[in-house]
């Protein structure tokens, strides 16, 4: 019965329906659509790279049908959250509530950077993600189906963050080496599914995997070396300059990002993370040069004190994201700043596209400089609320509720 079905697959998928149905996804246009958009040289590149995930998607659908069951459909597609944008707001905020501030700021630049290089290269090199059909894409997001293939940032984040605990856990003394062997089969499972479900799920080929593997070793690689090597050497909280030269570099790069060929929403994650990497550095900063206590009681840190950060925490993010930082940013940019608002001209450009190219993915429409700026800001505020904001209102809580 598989080589049934793999053989039909092999034999139904041909070129005439890979061009009327692939063509709504990004990066599947012809070659001559990106050599006339792109500089001869990046051009030359896609080309080279194009080959390594030439008819992935018949083999990559043979394996899925092989191995596909109802069970790990839930299994894959559900940890697949595991390494999505909404998780890393929700989670990264609680190793700092715990105690363990500076783990925070590791785990904070490593996902932050895989997210914003796989984001460069998906949209320097414009490769797409493996054709459905023959593929099945079993996925809870429409929006992600819509980003191009080429590196996995799920991967990414994924491999930077196991290595990272994998360090720590490799160099702590105190643990058994019992637990140490359970904590690591914990952190290699977390980083298997989390790969490997790329691949049963459609979202990603072999070359987008091996990439993102590249990247999230790079990112923890080097931010290993800037902590202990250029920041042994180098304080930053010593000099008044730093919070201004972190806003102004990143927010420079974001404006700067490489345009995409197709309309695709890779970008608003790299935004968001590297606002998140912005606002770390200026509240770390603020921290260290003010002489700023955090009131955290670390030393009474336990399951307990954590759920209870939780309860008085989260609630704090959600109402800067949603109820104070939005309006506010959006005042300040808009009316005190004078950034005109820009937002408005680009939906209706994709908006007239969409109506005019209905069988294709559109062409990209250019970029809301308006929103660049205040998605920054916003994402920037979180590190803020996190580390200055919300330990006034835990503290006072526990106070009256544990001691």
């Amino acid at each position: 019965m598989e080589e049934y079905v793999s053989s039909t697959i092999t034999q139904t998928y041909v070129k005439p329906i890979i061009k009327e149905k692939y063509l709504l996804d990004p990066g599947n246009h012809e070659s001559k659509y990106f050599k006339s958009h792109m500089s001869p040289w990046r051009f030359q590149l896609r080309q080279k790279l194009a080959t390594y995930i030439k008819d992935q998607s018949i083999y990559l659908a043979q394996w899925q049908v092989k191995y596909r069951t109802p069970l790990r459909d839930k299994i894959f597609v559900y940890s697949a959250l595991l390494g999505s944008h909404t998780f890393y707001v929700l989670c990264l905020p609680m190793p700092a509530w715990l105690g363990y501030y500076n783990n925070t700021k590791d785990l904070v630049y490593i996902i932050g950077l895989s997210i914003f290089i796989s984001g460069f290269f998906k949209d320097f090199f414009c490769l797409p993600r493996p054709h459905s059909p023959p593929l099945e894409r079993i996925n809870l997001s429409e929006s992600t189906a819509k980003e191009y293939g080429a590196p996995s940032s799920h991967t990414a984040n994924a491999v930077g963050v196991s290595l990272y605990l994998l360090r720590l856990l490799y160099y702590n003394n105190e643990v058994t080496l019992v637990n140490k062997s359970l904590y690591a089969s914990v952190i290699l499972t977390y980083c298997v599914t989390l790969i490997l479900g790329r691949l049963y799920c459609g979202m990603h080929g072999l070359f987008d995997i091996i990439c993102g593997i590249v990247i999230g070793t790079m990112c923890m690689v080097g931010r290993t070396f800037i902590k202990e090597v250029v920041g042994a050497r180098f304080q930053f909280s010593d000099y008044w300059w730093v919070p201004i030269a972190s806003l102004t570099i990143y927010l420079t790069l974001l404006l700067n990002h490489v345009r995409p060929i197709d309309e695709c929403p890779c970008f608003d994650d790299s935004v968001a993370f590297i606002g998140v990497i912005s606002g770390l550095e200026c509240s770390d900063w603020f921290i260290q040069y003010f002489g700023f206590q955090l009131v955290y009681n670390f030393s009474k840190s336990n399951l307990k004190t954590l759920l209870l950060r939780l309860i008085v925490g989260v609630p704090f993010l959600v109402i800067w994201k949603y109820i104070i930082g939005k309006p506010l940013v959006y005042f300040i940019v808009g009316k005190i700043l004078g950034i005109k608002d820009d937002r408005m001209g680009r939906q209706l450009e994709i908006k007239k596209q969409k109506q005019l190219h209905t069988t294709e993915c559109i062409s990209f429409c250019g970029i809301s400089k308006f929103d660049i700026i205040t998605r920054f800001i916003i994402y920037s505020g979180i590190p803020f609320t996190v580390m200055l904001f919300t330990p006034i209102p835990i503290s006072i809580v526990e106070k009256n509720l544990l001691y």
